[in-house]
């Protein structure tokens, strides 16, 4: 490829301000999806090259996504799929010169940079990777004999925020696939220093790591405050319960000597939306999770573990609180306890199901299609408060759940014979980095920073399914992913990019050396080796 042509493209790239959830964020795709129009091939074979609606659940703004599909000059069902996101984070943390935070040149002057280093917004995460997968499709284009195996590429939006780019494209995989597609793997080019936070230099990851977020709503008993130990405080328990999970090695979920964070929490709160001095009975916490190992199912039953002791907790608190206030002269109303209850989404769903029969279910997907445009997490737990009122159950009780986003974990190094013959590529690939370029590949199983592979490598159970999604409130409303396509799909993945450094932060920077005049031939390599390996 040509050094100064993927510049100029990456260059072309980084100057529309594709950021995440904003009315520009397809621009990228509509800009590659020209140039490709273009070429003799497309216009030879239009349907290879779609533009197709994603849409994130509740956005305002139209997001699409590109698919681009090359066939080999000989007939074949072997196909390897490259995968890539134009959308970017914001721009809030370059202060005073956000204006130049598209600019390549412009940076260049105020960071000084040297020869070997661009920065930009997006300029490594990730449209130095979308720059060599397109040219790559074009080169491809213009001589099919370059490859024995099809090539299949899908630029998306949404990463950065809930995949909707790529769970929008997935039915449009599978379909290539139930037409007689056989992929062999899957490679994105997200930047090595993006899935593993300080390092810097060639590195390449055979699998991604997994995300899922529980969450619970916790019904307590509202009293005047005068009156407190007639209540029971939901916001107590909450934080009980976040106090237990923060951080609890115990949660965390290490495989082959390695750990990720354990739970963190991202929001806790109080559930109402005028002041009161009245003790609150509804709140709600959400935490990250990463996963290696641990299925929704083995989620769900630490979730009801630490839901309990939280309630226990609470109520212990609260009645010592009572009998000490005693002694020192406090008559107010008696504090009564009483045994807690968990109940999942799909549990609580049940009670109300059995008070009002199949109205409820109508109800609840009326009042889930209702919900005003926002932030999914917000609109998921407003219909566990729905189905919570509907449902009967007594206070106090905590009801355990999923929000979006779930991306399965994926790893390679499996029993599978197509997993073990994509590795063989990889460390194929490694070697002839050190061979041929001077060097040394680091070879790391999981891409820690999350992303789009989960969807392409998506290896779970039906069982795993079915837990995640009948306890996910508003499933198919406000979130929804094409579960059956992923698991067809479901192929080995690899993370080969290029190099640079400060991913989401206004020092983000690409190196050329290796970004422009290695990177690309290894890639190249890459998907000749998985074609040799995956017979």
């Amino acid at each position: 490829m040509d050094r100064n042509y993927l510049l100029s493209m990456i260059k072309e790239l980084v100057s529309i301000p594709s950021v995440t959830e904003s009315a520009s964020e397809s621009l990228p795709g509509e800009a590659i999806f020209a140039r490709l129009s273009k070429l003799a091939y497309f216009r030879e074979h239009p349907g290879h090259l779609q533009l197709a609606d994603t849409p994130l659940e509740g956005s305002p703004h139209r997001l699409r996504s590109l698919v681009a599909r090359v066939d080999a000059a000989k007939k074949t069902c072997r196909t390897v799929l490259m995968i890539g996101h134009y959308d970017v984070v914001g721009i809030e943390c370059y202060g005073d010169i956000a204006e130049h935070a598209f600019s390549v040149d412009e940076l260049g002057k105020i960071f000084n940079a040297g020869a070997d280093t661009i920065y930009g917004r997006g300029v490594m995460d990730m449209k130095c990777g979308d720059a060599v997968e397109t040219a790559l499709i074009e080169e491809f284009a213009e001589d099919r004999g370059l490859f024995d195996v099809n090539l299949v590429m899908a630029l998306v939006g949404d990463e950065e925020n809930s995949s909707a780019g790529m769970r929008g494209v997935l039915p449009l995989l599978s379909a290539m696939k139930r037409e007689g597609l056989d992929f062999l793997a899957a490679i994105d080019t997200e930047p090595g220093e993006a899935g593993q936070s300080g390092a810097v230099g060639p590195m390449v990851f055979l699998g991604t790591l997994g995300k899922i977020m529980p969450a619970f709503y916790v019904k307590g008993r509202g009293a005047h405050v005068g009156n407190c130990y007639d209540g029971f405080s939901a916001l107590l328990a909450a934080s009980c319960l976040v106090s237990s999970a923060e951080g609890d090695p115990a949660l965390a979920d290490p495989v082959r000597g390695v750990c990720q964070p354990s739970w963190i929490c991202l929001d806790m709160k109080a559930m109402h939306s005028t002041y009161s001095v009245t003790v609150p009975d509804k709140a709600y916490a959400y935490f990250n999770c990463f996963t290696t190992k641990n299925t929704p199912a083995q989620i769900i039953v630490q979730m009801r573990n630490i839901a309990r002791g939280a309630l226990e907790k609470a109520a212990s608190q609260t009645e010592a609180s009572y009998r000490a206030l005693l002694t020192m002269g406090y008559s107010g109303s008696a504090f009564t306890g009483q045994a807690p209850s968990v109940y999942t989404f799909g549990e609580l769903c049940a009670l109300a199901r059995s008070r009002f029969g199949e109205e409820f279910d109508s109800e609840l997907r009326a009042f889930s299609a209702a919900l005003p445009p926002g932030d999914m997490r917000e609109r998921g737990i407003k219909i566990v408060d729905f189905a919570a009122e509907r449902s009967g159950a007594e206070a106090p009780y905590i009801v355990v759940f999923f929000l979006p986003p779930w991306l399965p974990v994926r790893s390679d190094l499996t029993e599978s014979g197509r997993d073990a013959a994509v590795v063989r590529a990889v460390r194929e690939t490694e070697a002839e980095c050190a061979g041929k370029y001077g060097l040394e590949m680091k070879e790391i199983e999981f891409f820690a920073g999350l992303c789009d592979l989960s969807y392409a490598g998506g290896n779970f159970s039906s069982a795993d399914a079915a837990a995640f999604s009948e306890n996910m409130p508003g499933w198919g409303e406000i979130y929804s992913i094409p579960l059956r396509d992923m698991q067809e799909l479901g192929m080995p993945v690899v993370n080969l990019g290029p190099s640079g450094e400060a991913p989401h932060r206004k020092e983000e920077r690409l190196y050329l050396s290796y970004s422009l005049d290695v990177f690309p031939e290894l890639l190249k390599s890459l998907i000749a080796k998985i074609s040799a390996n995956c017979l």
